[in-house]
C-alpha cells in the first residue's frame, strides 16, 4: 500500500502568494503609512485572521501526524504478534528440555543405585558364602576372612550403607558364635575375629546415634534408625533414643506455644493439652512398632509418659494460677481438664492407663482453683445481699431454674416459688457455678465440690441470720452493709426464702451427684451429711427466729406490764369471774401473728408452711413459759389473794 503524499492534503503557502495576499499588502501599507491612527483597527483585524489561519494549519498538521502514527502501528501489529508467538514457543521448548534433562538425571541416578545394589548384593553374597560354605579351618584362612570382612565393612560404612553393614554384622555374629560353640578355632584368632566385628558394630552404632540425635531428624527416619538399633541387639539404647526424641519435641513444642502471642487464654491451654498428649500418643505408636503390644520395656515407657504428664501439669498449674483471678478462669481451667481427660481416654485404646495418674497430679491444682473461686463467689453473695429489702416475690420456676432440671429440683411443686431478691440471685449464681464445676466430678473431687457449695450456702445463711438478729443495719465482714429485717413479715420472708432454697438444694444435689456409685459408702455418706446439714441449718434458723420473737415479746423492757396480775381488769367481788385480758406482751404477739395471718390470706405466704411456722412459735412460747416458773409462781400467789377463779381462768 502506497503512502499518500502529505503535500497532496496539506502544504504551506509560498512566499509569492503571501506577498500577493492582503496581509502582504497590509504590511506594505503599514510601512508606507508610518503611524496612521485610522488604520489601527483594520490592522488588528488582519493580524487576528493571520493567527487563526496559522492555528488551523497547526491543527491539520497534528491530525496528519496522528493518522500516520496509527497507520504505522496497524502495519507493525502483525510483526509484533509473530514475535510474541515465537517467544512463547521457545519457552515451551525450554520447558520440555528441562523435563528431559530431569528425566535423564533420574535415569542416571537409578542406574547408579541399581549398580550399587548389585555390587552390594554381590559383596554380601560373597561374604555370606565365605562365612557359611567356606568356613576357615586354618588360622591363615581365618586371618584372610577377617581381613576381607573388615575391608568390606569399612567400604560399606564409608558409603553410608548402614542396612548392608548390619546384615553383614548379623551374619558374622552368627559365624563367631558357631566357631565359639565348635571350639576348633584358636582362641587368639577368634578373639581378633570377634574384636574386628565389635569395632565395626561400634562404628555403625555411632553413625546411627548421630542420626537419631540430630535435632532435624524426622519421625520416619528415627523409626528406621531405631529398628536398626534393635537389629544390632541394643533395644535399651533404642528405647532411650525414642524417649529422648519425643521428650525434646514436647519441650520444644511447649516453649513454642508459650512464646506465641497469637493464642488467647482458652486456645492456649487447649493447644497445649492437644500437643502434649498427641506427642505421647505418637511415641506410643512408635514404641509398639518397635516391640509389639507386649514388651519388657513397657514399664519404662509408662514411667516416661508419667514424667511428661508431670511436666504438663506443672505448666498447667502456672497457667491456671495466672488466670484464676480473670473472668472465666474457672471455666477455662475446667474445659482444659475435660480436654486432657478425653485424650487420656483415647490413650487407653493404645493400652496406656494414664488417667489415674493424671487425676492424682491435676486434682490438687483444681482444688486450689476451686477454692479461690469459691472465695470470690462469697464476696459476690455479700454484695448482692446488701441491697435486699427482704420482701418476698413470686417467681416462675421455669424462669429461674434451668428447664432441664426444674422437675428434678422442685418435683411436682407449683410453677411459682417464693424468694427474696437476693435468694433469686443466689439461685442464679449457684446454677452458673454448678454448670462449670460438676465436670470436676470426673477428677474424683466430689468432696471438694460439696464442700465448696456448702461454704456458699453457709455464707448466705450467715447473712440471713445477721439480718434477723440485727435491729439496725450492720456492716458485714467484707465492708458491705446488710439491711436488717426489722418487721415480722420481713423476718418470715427470710425463712420462706430459706425454705425455698432448701428444696432447691436438695433437688440440685440429687441431680449433680445422681451418678455417685451406691457402693461407695464414703461418698454416699458425705452426700447424706450435706443434705442433713442443709436441713439442720434451716431448722436452726427457724428455731432461732421463734426464740428471738418470744424473747423480744417477753423481754423485761415492758416492765411490770408483762406481769400476769397487770392483765386483770375490772375485778369485781370474789363470787364473780372478771373479764380477763392477756398481758401487753401477749397482745403484741397476737397482733403480730394476726398481721402475718392476714398476709397468708392474701397469698403472700403459703398457708401450710405458715401454719407449721406458727405451731413452732406456739411450742417455743410454751417452752419459754415452762422455763420461767418463778415469775408464774409469784403471779399465782398474787392471784390467790385476789381471786382463785380468775387465776384458773388465766391458766386456761
Amino acid at each position: 500500500m502506497e503512502k499518500p503524499s502529505t503535500s497532496s492534503r496539506f502544504r504551506f503557502r509560498d512566499h509569492q502568494n503571501l506577498e500577493n495576499s492582503p496581509l502582504s499588502n497590509a504590511s506594505s501599507e503599514i510601512s508606507s503609512a508610518s503611524c496612521d491612527p485610522a488604520d489601527e483597527t483594520e490592522l488588528q483585524s488582519m493580524a487576528a485572521k493571520g493567527i487563526n489561519h496559522l492555528c488551523s494549519e497547526l491543527l491539520e498538521l497534528k491530525a496528519e501526524s496522528d493518522e500516520d502514527f496509527h497507520r504505522n502501528i496497524f502495519h507493525n501489529y502483525a510483526a509484533f504478534i509473530r514475535v510474541f508467538e515465537e517467544v512463547e514457543g521457545m519457552k515451551k521448548q525450554l520447558t520440555q528440555l528441562k523435563s528431559q534433562v530431569a528425566f535423564q538425571r533420574r535415569l542416571v541416578k537409578d542406574l547408579v543405585n541399581v549398580y550399587l545394589k548389585a555390587l552390594s548384593k554381590e559383596s554380601i553374597e560373597l561374604v555370606v558364602q565365605e562365612s557359611v560354605t567356606a568356613e576357615p579351618s586354618t588360622p591363615s584362612e581365618m586371618e584372610a576372612h577377617i581381613s576381607n570382612v573388615s575391608e568390606t565393612l569399612d567400604i560399606i560404612l564409608a558409603e553410608n550403607r548402614i542396612d548392608e553393614a548390619i546384615t553383614i554384622l548379623e551374619l558374622e555374629r552368627e559365624n563367631v558364635q558357631r566357631l565359639q560353640y565348635d571350639g576348633d578355632s584358636p582362641s587368639d584368632v577368634l578373639a581378633r575375629y570377634e574384636c574386628a566385628i565389635s569395632e565395626r558394630k561400634a562404628m555403625v552404632m555411632l553413625q546411627l546415634t548421630l542420626v537419631a540425635e540430630n535435632p532435624r531428624v524426622s519421625a520416619a527416619e528415627l523409626q528406621k534408625t531405631l529398628v536398626q538399633f534393635c537389629r544390632l541387639g541394643d533395644s535399651h539404647l533404642a528405647t532411650q533414643l525414642l524417649l529422648k526424641y519425643y521428650h525434646s519435641r514436647i519441650a520444644t513444642g511447649i516453649h513454642s506455644i508459650e512464646s506465641s502471642k497469637s493464642f488467647s487464654h482458652g486456645v492456649y491451654i487447649r493447644e497445649l493439652v492437644k500437643f502434649v498428649f498427641s506427642m505421647i500418643s505418637q511415641a506410643a505408636r512408635s514404641f509398639v512398632m518397635l516391640y509389639g503390644e507386649t514388651s519388657p520395656s513397657a514399664s519404662e515407657f509408662i514411667r516416661w509418659a508419667c514424667e511428661e504428664i508431670e511436666v504438663f501439669v506443672s505448666n498447667f498449674n502456672k497457667y491456671v494460677k495466672h488466670i484464676s483471678e480473670l473472668s472465666g478462669g474457672l471455666s477455662t481451667a475446667v474445659q482444659a481438664v475435660q480436654c486432657a481427660m478425653s485424650f487420656c481416654t483415647l490413650l487407653e485404646t493404645q493400652k496406656l492407663e494414664l488417667r489415674p495418674f493424671f487425676i492424682k497430679q491435676i486434682r490438687p491444682c483444681m482444688e486450689e482453683v476451686l477454692q479461690i473461686h469459691i472465695e470470690h463467689f462469697k464476696n459476690v453473695i455479700t454484695i448482692f445481699s446488701a441491697t435486699d429489702a427482704w420482701v418476698l416475690g413470686r417467681y416462675l420456676v421455669s424462669g429461674i431454674v434451668n428447664e432441664a432440671r426444674s422437675s428434678m429440683v422442685f418435683g411436682q411443686q407449683p410453677e411459682y416459688c417464693l424468694l427474696t431478691n437476693s435468694g433469686r440471685k443466689f439461685i442464679t449464681l449457684f446454677q452458673a457455678i454448678t454448670a462449670e464445676i460438676t465436670h470436676l466430678v470426673s477428677l474424683q473431687m466430689e468432696g471438694s465440690i460439696l464442700g465448696g457449695l456448702m461454704d456458699l450456702f453457709e455464707e448466705y445463711v450467715v447473712i440471713l441470720e445477721r439480718a434477723i438478729n440485727s435491729q439496725t443495719n450492720v456492716t458485714d465482714k467484707g465492708g458491705s452493709r446488710i439491711n436488717s429485717a426489722e418487721s415480722l413479715p420481713q423476718q418470715i420472708s427470710i425463712l420462706a426464702n430459706l425454705s425455698t432454697l432448701e428444696h432447691f438444694f436438695f433437688g440440685s444435689f440429687r441431680g449433680i451427684f445422681r451418678d455417685i456409685n451406691q457402693s461407695d459408702s464414703f461418698q454416699q455418706g458425705e452426700f447424706n451429711s450435706c443434705m442433713l446439714f442443709i436441713q439442720e441449718v434451716n431448722d436452726r434458723l427457724r428455731a432461732h427466729f421463734c426464740q428471738q420473737l418470744i424473747n423480744r415479746m417477753m423481754s423485761c423492757k415492758a416492765g411490770s406490764e408483762h406481769r400476769p396480775e397487770a392483765c386483770i381488769v375490772n375485778v369485781g367481788d370474789h363470787n364473780r369471774l372478771c373479764d380477763v385480758m392477756p398481758s401487753a406482751a401477749f397482745q403484741v404477739l397476737f397482733l403480730e401473728l394476726r398481721t402475718v395471718n392476714k398476709l397468708a390470706e392474701e397469698n403472700v405466704f403459703e398457708l401450710d408452711w405458715l401454719m407449721e411456722l406458727l405451731r413452732e412459735v406456739v411450742q417455743t412460747l410454751f417452752l419459754w413459759i415452762s422455763n420461767n416458773k418463778e415469775m408464774w409462781a409469784l403471779t399465782e400467789e398474787d392471784l390467790t389473794r385476789q381471786n382463785s377463779d380468775v387465776y384458773d381462768q388465766t391458766c386456761i
